[in-house]
């Protein structure tokens, strides 16, 4: 057999050093040159079996040497691999195979699977070279080396056919095969959809004298199941005249396989993005006309003469309102997740009040369904913490609205404590127990995945995705959720996550919310911008609420007139408008000589991390996400222009600890008494901590009322603070 050599092109010498080491394993001769000119004069020396060239090239680069390579029919067999650490993009994959390679590898890359490549390209050119021996032996001395001929023939995975202009079989290799098939058509291996293509084959070749290829499905006698295979066909010329040819079949059923594999890739690929754009909008569009619903719930809570009825029909619209928001966000969070875009928002927070307001959430449920809700805090259960709270209650809320679901009868119980500490590094578990109908054992393990329900979920709504998306939060937290259950007797979902201890807030200062401008100097005017009518006027009376004025622009267009006429202290814009939209405006804004320095604060219901990015890079101070808070709205504006507000406390009772009278009542209680309501509050048991409310009533009835007039707010920071501070 000749020698086999193999061309490799890298304009770097350290490349191709590198390159020549790793082909030391392969049995072949490595030639070697630095430029795509070199490449071309090497191929009039050597007739190479494979090409291994590198992209990115001064003068000439990869791309060009192959369509040269490719170009000239000595070398236009010459398969190719492209070599390159540069472009990793489908783009340019696409485009070194659009250039007529064979493979498109990026570096760095697995040497084992890249020398299986380059064994397999140059057993293929060693089986051309044979074959090509063999036929020009035959010319010269068919009849002595028949046999030899034959036998390598026979041996080849090629199917070889010499046919006459009928398609009758004149000689096939495979020896065991070709008996039987000798005068036989070639067309019994096709089937009808594919017999035109060799009828159109055989007609090209012995009507035009053309060597002609196509690709079809084929059964052959060894290959019954039938598979791809590209053919070749060759007129044989005798005497100035074609009656028969050579057709040379090739088993491609791999190649056909990475092609639709590449195909069904594109189509996975595309499908991915429609779905994002499609969870994209769909969040867009529920954002926007919730953002009107919660921002005029926010601002009928100012009225002073609403009911008890009427706040607390507000209270169900902010809390259905939150409950729709947080289904949109676990089906966008699990994209994200898909997508890899997941990440931990940390900040300080009390972990005890996160576990009280879940408390609040839940027990009017637990009420109606005649359930009973408690929540444990250890004694060691650290408070204030750092931690993504958004993430934290999202699972809690998620574990504690799976047990609801599935409880008719009994309890839920909710038990936090410390499980480890290392400094300022600790473990906590919270463990949500309850009495429902359990999980059949089969079914524990595949709950935690996207979609999946136990049995009895299917008889519930839901998207399946509550207790997908918890586990993936708990893994970002170094921690994870298990599951204990007993089918029919209940179960006991535990999530552990790890974080670090902060120092605690002023709680004083946090239970302060805005409630006015301290009108030194005339009011700032803040300029308003949104296509959404309900949204712009909403947007509007929850800013004039406290004292600011407003103006209002439908439109980017009608944005910029208004600017020009009045300039604004400030502008609230959107990002999705019809004419133009958030950011080009911004944009436009910014390019002013005039209003360039005016603060701009983006409200949107398409808050990805790609449209900020996009918003802060167009000179956006502040990306807020709708709905809107009015508090969060109030101190982002007061952030970027100088404004005094005033301050109210958030609930309607003044702290008995600031009052001397109050405290000194307070400590006249019996101390057993104080004690035991203080480990009633830290316990979280509501029934124990009304119990010792009520028996304080017989020693000082408004105290009683007071306490519990606040247990009824679940204030209870702010009766633990009177407590401490009485002693």
């Amino acid at each position: 057999m000749s020698d086999v050599y193999i061309l490799i092109v890298d304009d770097k010498p350290q490349n191709l050093y590198a390159l020549e080491k790793i082909l030391e394993q392969v049995d072949a001769k490595v030639i070697k040159a630095n430029s795509g000119e070199e490449a071309l004069s090497k191929t009039l020396n050597y007739d190479f079996a494979l090409a291994i060239l590198d992209v990115q090239m001064p003068n000439m680069n990869g791309y060009e040497l192959a369509d040269l390579l490719l170009g000239d029919p000595a070398t236009s067999r010459m398969p190719i691999i492209f070599l390159t650490a540069a472009f990793s993009d489908e783009q340019h994959s696409f485009q070194g195979y659009e250039s007529g390679a064979v493979d498109y590898i990026v570096k760095p890359f697995n040497p084992i699977i890249f020398i299986s490549k380059v064994n397999i390209f140059l057993e293929l050119a060693r089986y051309r070279i044979g074959l090509e021996t063999i036929i020009l032996e035959r010319t010269t001395a068919l009849l002595a080396k028949g046999n030899k001929l034959r036998l390598l023939v026979d041996n080849t995975p090629d199917c070889i056919l010499n046919l006459d202009p009928d398609g009758k079989i004149n000689f096939i290799n495979h020896f065991d095969a070709s008996a039987e098939l000798l005068g036989g058509s070639v067309y019994d291996f096709f089937d009808e959809t594919q017999i035109q293509l060799q009828k159109n084959a055989l007609k090209n070749v012995f009507e035009k004298n053309q060597v002609t290829e196509f690709e079809s499905y084929m059964k052959l006698p060894w290959n019954s199941n039938g598979a791809w295979y590209s053919h070749r066909l060759a007129p044989i010329p005798q005497n100035k005249t074609i009656s028969e040819c050579v057709q040379i079949s090739r088993d491609i059923t791999h190649k056909k396989e990475a092609e639709e594999a590449q195909l069904k890739l594109i189509q996975a690929e595309a499908h991915s993005q429609a779905k994002s754009k499609f969870l994209s909008s769909m969040s867009h569009e529920i954002r926007t006309p919730m953002n009107a619903v919660l921002g005029y719930a926010q601002l009928l809570r100012r009225d002073s003469n609403l009911t008890e009825n009427q706040k607390e029909y507000l209270d169900i619209i902010d809390k259905s309102g939150e409950h729709l928001l947080m289904l949109i966000d676990s089906i966008l969070d699990m994209a994200k997740i898909e997508a890899g875009q997941v990440s931990l928002s940390p900040s300080k927070t009390s972990f005890h009040h996160l576990l009280n307001d879940l408390y609040k959430m839940f027990i009017l449920s637990a009420q109606k369904k005649g359930l009973q809700l408690s929540i444990e805090f250890s004694e060691d259960l650290p408070d204030w913490i750092y931690i993504d709270a958004n993430k934290i209650r999202q699972i809690l809320i998620n574990l504690l609205g799976n047990a609801f679901k599935f409880t008719k009868l009994g309890s839920i119980k909710v038990r936090a404590y410390l499980f480890e500490q290392d400094y300022e590094h600790v473990t906590i578990h919270v463990e949500i127990e309850d009495t429902g109908c359990g999980i059949e054992e089969e079914k524990i393990e595949s709950i935690f995945e996207a979609f999946e329900q136990a049995a009895a979920g299917t008889q519930s709504t839901g998207a399946g995705l509550g207790l997908a998306v918890s586990q993936e939060f708990a893994l970002l937290m170094n921690g994870k959720i298990t599951l204990k259950s007993d089918l029919n007797q209940g179960s006991t979902f535990k999530f552990e996550f790890k974080t670090t201890l902060s120092e605690a807030y002023d709680v004083h200062q946090a239970s302060k919310s805005i409630s006015h401008l301290t009108i030194d100097n005339p009011a700032p005017l803040i300029l308003i911008v949104d296509d959404d009518t309900d949204n712009l006027h909403m947007l509007s009376k929850m800013i004039e609420a406290i004292g600011f004025k407003t103006q209002l622009a439908n439109s980017g267009t009608a944005a910029l007139l208004s600017i020009n006429e009045c300039i604004p202290t400030m502008i609230i814009l959107d990002l999705k408008m019809t004419d133009i939209d958030g950011i080009a405006l911004t944009k436009t804004i910014r390019n002013s000589e005039i209003h360039s320095n005016i603060p701009i604060i983006m409200v949107t219901a398409s808050p990805s991390t790609v449209n900020k990015v996009l918003a802060l890079e167009a000179g956006v101070n502040k990306f807020l996400c709708k709905p809107v808070r009015e508090q969060l709205l109030y101190e982002e504006i007061g952030e970027l222009i100088p404004v005094n507000y005033s301050y109210t406390q958030n609930n309607n009772l003044k702290n008995l600890a600031d009052n001397p009278v109050n405290a000194t009542r307070i400590q006249s209680l019996p101390l057993s008494i104080r004690l035991e309501l203080k480990d009633a509050i830290k316990s979280g048991y509501i029934d124990n901590i009304n119990h010792w409310i009520e028996q304080t009533e017989s020693y000082d009835t408004e105290i009683a009322n007071t306490l519990r007039y606040m247990s009824e707010k679940y204030d209870y920071i702010s009766m633990l603070h009177i407590l401490n501070t009485s002693g």
